[in-house]
């Protein structure tokens, strides 16, 4: 029979589902957190120019407080620190009168204020330095005419002076380093030959030898020896300490009472013998302080400036100390803690704004604009903004003057970071991001739920229409029963496909019953034409010689040839239906057909080629027959010449398999199992034959009425088509 040839249906593609649409279409959320970022940084711009303004009108209402105050501004109590210098020694106001005794009891609240030396500062300390040898507490304090000092060291030994020994640094001593405004420096070296009054000598640059044997009066120093070491307090008049004089503080170290030399040196301030300016003093105007006690804001810095730029005092700081987080402690706070967790990672990705750290912002102060300063003392007031050391955030200055009749006192200065504009900014963006991320979870879940039951209907709505049709094109049922009920489009689809079925099922059910009604319309026409020829030739004997007549009668053959294919396969399916099976060889039923086919096709070569046998198998032998008569006429319809047709059996596994093989024409590679279809050919052999493509159709419904299956290919060894089917074998066998 013939091969079939028809338009190969395109492999269905895979593009994205509805769940992924969807959840595409639920990512346009993110919009509402952008746009919400954006109205946040615009409103950043007012909110800080609200904040500068606010700082204006601090800065104005301190020094409507300091108007008209020139005391003050004495220049006594103030300090020659200028802006723009690093300020290391800090002078306090002392609460009580100090009595050197060595007792610190009496400088009551300041001692908080002590700054420990213990090596950490590498460039204060000598080369041979340990820490666990030598470390001291410092502290200066002013109380009326005199700076006091306090020393609380730690020494492992006291090593006090040797009478004998004309140097001085033989003991363990303190340095006093005053550098005056033109950079000379006056050294003082205090040291004790027992625990009480120590002696004050003026002292070389090399620090062994005093300038005059005779000691110094002026500076006044008491030691008292402690379980740790040693504590000294000096009082030094204000005199020596000029309004630009430098100072500097130097403990000296000796542990070894035979050789007495120097194991350690530390610095409270900077070392003379680097050859670098001393360290100014800084003295808080306890007046102003005082006034400015009241106006202090936990996240602002005030500072008091005098004509000269010198610091009179400072309060406030520009960072809040920041509470403690504390551990969550039910399950609650568990699910709230992770929550934020998992939120703050968000955050720190869009929000960069974290505060600078007190000791980052205080030491900026040699980074302000004295251009800004200058038009401020010239009575304009003035504000700035710059960036702090971490570039995070912004500090905002506000500078006003302060006026004694028409002359300007002094500054002040009112600085406070956008740190608190930049927290509301990131409160704000947190409040949105954490709505934003709820609510896109909420849709995003009810989107995915949505699109996964339109997906379950849709697919469920797909394999109910894929299982109404056979895989030969039949309407097994014309009803989908899956969505019918259904109200809304999905619902439409669905009936609108039972609709679709149904009139596809009156169309199949005419197509099958066509055969039938042609095989009777057309027979009786035929058999008036048939007969009319006959008696045309018995009337007119020469017409029987007469090509026409001739060519007449193969029409007449071929109409009944096609009238028979169209009825053989719609027939067949019924017959095999009520067909009954039976055991039988197969081989015996193949070897004899060969023999026959060799009989009629004498020009044709059959060859056979059993392997195995027997090959028991159960099914209908005319059937079998059917099928091969089916393969025979296609192998002789599509062999070459005289080359011959090879008929195999043989067992594979449990199967018996049935192998028709011909030389001739190659199978196209695209036909694959297509060539089984119905209606399906790839043309004719010879055109007294028709060819409706059902021969291989008549093949596959014969195999699989027999559970066996049929394939088609072509051979390796020579140009031509192997047909193979295979049957099961029979229990018995």
């Amino acid at each position: 029979m013939s091969r079939s040839r028809r338009k190969r249906i395109p492999p269905r593609t895979r593009g994205l589902s509805i769940r992924t649409k969807l959840l595409l279409v639920s990512l346009a959320l993110l919009l509402i957190p952008w746009m919400g970022y954006q109205y946040v940084r615009d409103m950043k711009g007012f909110l800080l120019q609200g904040q500068e303004n606010a700082l204006s009108l601090t800065a104005r209402a301190v020094s409507t407080v300091l108007h008209d105050r020139p005391e003050l501004f004495d220049p006594e109590t103030g300090a020659p620190q200028l802006i723009g210098e690093p300020t290391d020694i800090f002078a306090y106001p002392l609460p009580n009168h100090i009595r050197l005794d060595g007792d610190p009891a009496d400088w009551g609240e300041q001692l908080d204020r002590m700054g420990v030396f213990d090596g950490s500062q590498d460039q204060l300390c000598g080369p041979d330095y340990h820490a666990d040898a030598l470390s001291f507490g410092h502290l200066v304090g002013y109380r009326g005419p005199y700076l006091y000092v306090l020393f609380e060291v730690t020494d492992e030994r006291l090593i006090f002076r040797d009478r004998t020994l004309r140097r001085l640094d033989n003991s363990d001593h303190l340095r006093l380093s005053l550098q005056s405004p033109g950079g000379d420096v006056t050294r003082y070296l205090l040291t004790a030959r027992q625990p009480g009054r120590m002696s004050v000598y003026l002292m070389d640059e090399s620090w062994r030898y005093p300038v005059t044997g005779e000691p110094n009066y002026d500076i006044a120093a008491e030691l008292v020896p402690t379980e740790q070491g040693y504590t000294v307090e000096m009082r030094i008049p204000r005199f020596l300490v000029g309004s630009q004089s430098r100072l500097g503080f130097v403990v000296a170290d000796v542990d070894d009472e035979e050789k007495r030399r120097v194991t350690s040196l530390v610095a409270a301030t900077a070392r003379p013998e680097e050859h670098e300016p001393l360290n100014r003093l800084l003295l808080h105007s306890p007046e102003i302080a005082k006034i400015l006690r009241g106006l202090n804001r936990p996240v602002a810095r005030i500072w008091v400036l005098d004509r000269q730029q010198r610091v009179r005092t400072v309060v406030g700081k520009l960072s809040s100390d920041q509470e403690p987080e504390t551990s969550p402690q039910s399950a609650r706070d568990y699910v709230e803690f992770w929550y934020d967790a998992l939120l703050r990672r968000i955050y720190e990705l869009i929000v960069l704004s974290i505060a600078p750290t007190l000791e980052q912002i205080s030491s900026e102060i040699s980074l302000r604009n004295d251009q800004v300063f200058r038009k401020a003392l010239a009575g304009v007031p003035q504000t700035e903004r710059r960036p702090s050391l971490d570039r995070h955030s912004e500090i905002l200055m506000a500078v006003h003057p302060v006026w004694t009749g028409d002359r300007v006192l002094g500054l002040v200065v009112v600085e406070q970071s956008s740190n608190e504009v930049l927290s509301q900014q990131k409160q704000v963006l947190e409040n949105v991001i954490s709505i934003t991320v709820v609510v896109l979870l909420i849709i995003t879940v009810a989107l995915l739920m949505f699109a996964s039951r339109i997906t379950l209907r849709i697919r469920r709505l797909r394999n109910a229409t894929e299982h109404a049709i056979t895989p030969d094109g039949r309407v097994r049922d014309p009803h989908i029963h899956a969505e019918r009920a259904a109200g809304d489009e999905i619902g439409d689809l669905s009936r609108s496909i039972s609709g679709m079925l149904a009139r596809l099922s009156q169309y199949t059910s005419y197509l099958e019953g066509l055969p039938d009604t042609l095989a009777h319309e057309m027979s009786n026409p035929l058999n008036v034409v048939n007969s009319s020829l006959d008696n045309l030739q018995q009337e007119m004997p020469l017409t029987q010689r007469s090509k026409y007549m001739e060519r007449a009668k193969n029409g007449i053959l071929r109409l009944r040839s096609i009238l028979t294919n169209l009825t053989e396969a719609a027939n067949l399916e019924e017959a095999l239906q009520l067909e009954d099976r039976e055991e039988f060889d197969l081989v015996n039923l193949v070897s004899s057909y060969v023999e026959g086919y060799r009989l009629s096709h004498p020009t044709r070569n059959f060859e056979l080629d059993v392997r195995d046998s027997p090959l028991q198998i159960q099914g209908a032998p005319d059937h079998i027959a059917q099928m091969l008569d089916k393969l025979a006429d296609n192998a002789v319809d599509f062999s070459s010449g005289d080359s011959p047709i090879m008929v195999r059996l043989d067992r594979v596994n449990n199967e018996a398999r049935l192998s028709i093989l011909n030389e001739g024409p190659v199978l196209p590679s695209t036909m694959g199992d297509r060539l089984f279809d119905p209606m399906v050919s790839l043309g004719k052999k010879n055109a007294k034959q028709s060819r409706l493509g059902l021969g291989l159709y008549v093949v596959r419904l014969i195999a699989e009425f027999h559970r066996g299956k049929v394939q088609a290919g072509n051979r390796s060894d020579v140009p031509g088509a192997v047909f193979t089917v295979s049957f099961p074998l029979a229990r018995a066998a």
